[in-house]
């Protein structure tokens, strides 16, 4: 069997916490549109995972059909890796537990719960069961699952939306999913950016006063009657945070300002 891993990232490999995602499949049930094929293995592909089944999909070159490869769009390896079975029973025969995703009630069926439960549920088994991997079951594009499907299924799942028009395409359907298995499983944390450093009280409180000496030099504000002014721009630079860039650069300007220039002075340098 082709090894689905291989197609993850390696920070989702290396990862403990998103090495969960190895353990997820998303299973695509008698899909009708290559293109949607496409779409979910790049939508797979962003959030980490790599283990994509087709089951009994209407086109036999549904892996390999142009459409699937471009949309896949950079995640051809995905489509490489993927299979086909003709059946979800053969989908499922090695995992430990299923979610089958339906936008509508059906009688004597499971309850069905939220995404976010019900990812939370497929991940804790699968920190339960290391050996086996869980499966995200999507219907297709007309029908959605059938009963027999879903009974297959330990869990039924939906996508909050908006209940005046609850329709997703089945490879948004992934996407939505695939990011939720995503977030929970912690696998790709968006990266600090080093802080700036803040300029110091001190030169701070040095263009402060520059500023007020140069308001008073051009006639702005009165010494003798200064109001709130300073304390007004005392409180608008504190929650500006300055940096000594920004302090040099507001003093460059004011000493300009402050200094006689001939009119065809040349322009800033500033970039």
């Amino acid at each position: 069997m082709n090894d689905p891993v291989a197609s993850l990232p390696s920070s989702a490999v290396s990862n403990p916490t998103a090495a969960l995602q190895r353990r997820v499949r998303v299973v695509m049930v008698e899909t009708s549109h290559p293109g949607n094929v496409g779409s979910a293995a790049r939508a797979m592909k962003t959030m980490g995972l790599g283990d994509l089944v087709l089951v009994a999909p209407k086109l036999p070159d549904a892996l390999t059909h142009p459409n699937a490869v471009a949309l896949a769009s950079g995640a051809a390896d995905v489509l490489a890796r993927a299979r086909v079975v003709t059946s979800l029973q053969e989908a499922l025969a090695d995992t430990s537990f299923a979610v089958a995703f339906t936008a509508r009630r059906r009688e004597l069926s499971h309850p069905i719960v939220a995404l976010r439960e019900a990812v939370g549920l497929a991940l804790r088994q699968a920190m339960e069961v290391r050996d086996l991997p869980v499966a995200l079951v999507f219907g297709n594009e007309a029908m959605c699952l059938s009963n027999e499907d879903v009974d297959r299924c330990q869990l039924s799942a939906t996508i909050p939306s908006n209940p005046e028009y609850a329709s997703l395409n089945v490879s948004q359907s992934v996407q939505v999913a695939a990011y939720e298995v995503m977030m929970q499983a912690g696998a790709f944390a968006v990266r600090d950016h080093p802080q700036r450093p803040a300029a110091t009280a001190a030169e701070v409180e040095h263009f402060l006063r520059h500023l007020e000496a140069a308001a008073v030099d051009c006639g702005f504000l009165a010494p003798n009657s200064p109001k709130k002014f300073m304390t007004r721009m005392q409180r608008l630079f504190a929650r500006a945070r300055l940096e000594p860039e920004e302090v040099a650069i507001f003093r460059g300007l004011l000493a300009a300002l402050q200094s006689p220039r001939p009119h065809n002075r040349p322009n800033s340098t500033l970039e």
